[in-house]
C-alpha cells in the first residue's frame, strides 16, 4: 500500500514537472499545458496496453485472482497472441472515452477539475482499463466497430487541418516581407517540389502493388486525377494558390489511398492481406507520427482550429499574423455563435463590473479571458469531445483498422469489417478533397470581387 502511494505520489509529480518544463520551454499558457497533461493520460494508458499486449499476452490471459481473465473469446486459433493484444487496446480505448467524456461534462462548470485533479484522472484511466480485462470479448468486439465509425470523424479533421495548414503555409511564404526575396522563393519551390516527388513516389508504389483488383485501380487513379486537377485549378491566376498548397495535398491523399487498401482482404489488392505485420507496421509508425503531429497543433491553438470548418475564414497560423492577441472572448464567440465584431471592439477598461472565481475573472460578456485560466467552459469541453475521437481512432490505428478476432484482413472470414475500414478511409479522402475544391472556389470568387 505505500509502494502504491509513494508510486502515485512521483507520478503526479511527473506530470506536473512535465507540463512546468513544457510550459517553459515553448512559453505555453496554463490552457495548452492542460490539454497536454491530458495527451499524457491517454499516451500512459496506450502505452500500458501495448506493453503487456505485446510482451505478456499469455499471462494476462490466465490471470487467476478473483476470476480468471479470458481474453481469448472468439478468437481465431491460429492467432491468440494478436486477439489478446487487440482486445488490450479496445479496453484501453473505451476506458479512455469513458473519463474523457466525463471530463467534457464536468470540466465545462468547473474548471478547476480541468486543471487538476491528475492522480485522478491517470489513476481512473489505468483502473478502468485493468476493470476492464474481466469483462467478455463480445462487448468489446462490438466497441471497435463502433470505434471504427468515430475514427472516420477524426480523420476528417485531421484532413481538414492538414489542408488548413498547407494553405496558410502557401499565404504566409507568399506574403513575407523579406529582404531576401530569392531565398523565400527558393524555399517555396523546395517545399512544393518535395510534396510533388512524394507524390509521384507514392503512386509508383501504388500503381506497382496495389492495383492488381479493380476497386484498387480506381482508387489509385482517382487519387491521380484528382491531383492533377487541384494542381491545375490552384496555379490559375484567376484563383491564384500556387504549387504548394496542391503538391503537399496530393502527397497526402496518395497517403490516405494507401492506407485505405491496406484494409483491402484481397491479396491482389494488398500484398499484406495475409500477414499482421509487414506494411501494416510502416503504416502504424507513419500516421501515428502524422497524428501525434497534428495532435500537438491541436494543444497548441485550442478553439482557434474550428476556422479550418469555414472554407471563408482565415486559417488557423494566418489568425496569429492578422490578429496575434486575439483572447479567448473572441474564441468563445466562434463556439457559441455570438458576434466576434461585438467582443473585438469592446473597449479594455470599458467592462462593466466583473467577478473574480476559480476559473479566472468574468466579465460583462460572460466570458472568462485570464492568462491563468485552462480555457473557457466551451474550450475545455471542445477540447475532452476531441479526446474521446482519438482514443477512437488510436484504437484503429494500433490495431491496423483490423479485426476483433486478431486474424489478418485477408484471413479467416470477417471480411465486411475489412471493407467497412477500407471505405471509410477512403471516404474521408474524397470528403476532403470535396472541401478543397470548395476552397478554390472561394478563392476564385474573392479574386472576382477583389
Amino acid at each position: 500500500t505505500i509502494g502504491i502511494f509513494i508510486t502515485q505520489q512521483l507520478c503526479e509529480c511527473a506530470v506536473c514537472m512535465a507540463c512546468s518544463c513544457c510550459s517553459t520551454l515553448i512559453n505555453a499558457s496554463l490552457a495548452q499545458a492542460s490539454r497536454f497533461g491530458h495527451i499524457l493520460v491517454v499516451i500512459a494508458v496506450f502505452v500500458l496496453a501495448i506493453i503487456l499486449g505485446q510482451s505478456y499476452p499469455n499471462d494476462i490471459n490466465n490471470y487467476n485472482s478473483y476470476t480468471k481473465v479470458n481474453l481469448t473469446s472468439n478468437c481465431n486459433g491460429d492467432y491468440l497472441d494478436e486477439c489478446i493484444y487487440r482486445q488490450l487496446i479496445y479496453r484501453a480505448s473505451f476506458s479512455l472515452v469513458l473519463v474523457f467524456s466525463c471530463l467534457a461534462i464536468c470540466s465545462y462548470g468547473f474548471e478547476y477539475i480541468n486543471r487538476s485533479f491528475w492522480i485522478m484522472k491517470f489513476g481512473a484511466g489505468i483502473s478502468i482499463f485493468i476493470g476492464f480485462w474481466w469483462v467478455d470479448n463480445n462487448f468489446f468486439s462490438t466497441w471497435a466497430n463502433i470505434a471504427r465509425f468515430l475514427s472516420f470523424f477524426w480523420l476528417l479533421v485531421q484532413s481538414l487541418l492538414m489542408l488548413d495548414f498547407c494553405h496558410d503555409l502557401h499565404d504566409i511564404i507568399m506574403g513575407a516581407d523579406t529582404e531576401n526575396n530569392s531565398l523565400t522563393q527558393i524555399s517555396y519551390l523546395i517545399l512544393a517540389l518535395g510534396g510533388f516527388t512524394a507524390a509521384v513516389v507514392g503512386l509508383v508504389y501504388l500503381f506497382l502493388d496495389y492495383t492488381g483488383c479493380g476497386i484498387g485501380m480506381f482508387f489509385t487513379i482517382l487519387t491521380l486525377v484528382m491531383g492533377v486537377v487541384t494542381t491545375g485549378i490552384s496555379m490559375l491566376d484567376v484563383v491564384g494558390k500556387g504549387v504548394l498548397t496542391p503538391s503537399l495535398m496530393f502527397a497526402y491523399s496518395v497517403f490516405i489511398c494507401w492506407y485505405s487498401l491496406l484494409s483491402n482482404p484481397m491479396e491482389s489488392c494488398n500484398p499484406t492481406a495475409n500477414s499482421n505485420y509487414g506494411s501494416q507496421l510502416g503504416a502504424i509508425i507513419v500516421i501515428s507520427v502524422v497524428s501525434l503531429v497534428i495532435l500537438m497543433y491541436c494543444v497548441a491553438n485550442g478553439t482557434k482550429i474550428l476556422n479550418i470548418f469555414n472554407p471563408e475564414g482565415e486559417g488557423v497560423m494566418q489568425s496569429y499574423i492578422t490578429n496575434p492577441h486575439s483572447s479567448n472572448a473572441e474564441l468563445n464567440a466562434v463556439l457559441t455563435g455570438e458576434s466576434t465584431a461585438a467582443v473585438t471592439t469592446q473597449q479594455p477598461g470599458a467592462a462593466s463590473s466583473t467577478t473574480a472565481n476559480s476559473a479566472g475573472v468574468v466579465g460583462a460578456n460572460g466570458v472568462e479571458d485570464v492568462p491563468k485560466s485552462s480555457g473557457t467552459p466551451q474550450e475545455r469541453s471542445f477540447f475532452h469531445v476531441m479526446m474521446v475521437l482519438v482514443s477512437c481512432y488510436a484504437c484503429m490505428v494500433l490495431t491496423s483498422w483490423g479485426k476483433t478476432n486478431g486474424a489478418p484482413v485477408g484471413t479467416g472470414g470477417q471480411n465486411t469489417l475489412s471493407n467497412e475500414s477500407m471505405w471509410l478511409i477512403i471516404i474521408s479522402q474524397w470528403v476532403f478533397l470535396l472541401l478543397y475544391l470548395r476552397v478554390l472556389q472561394v478563392s476564385y470568387m474573392n479574386r472576382e470581387i477583389n
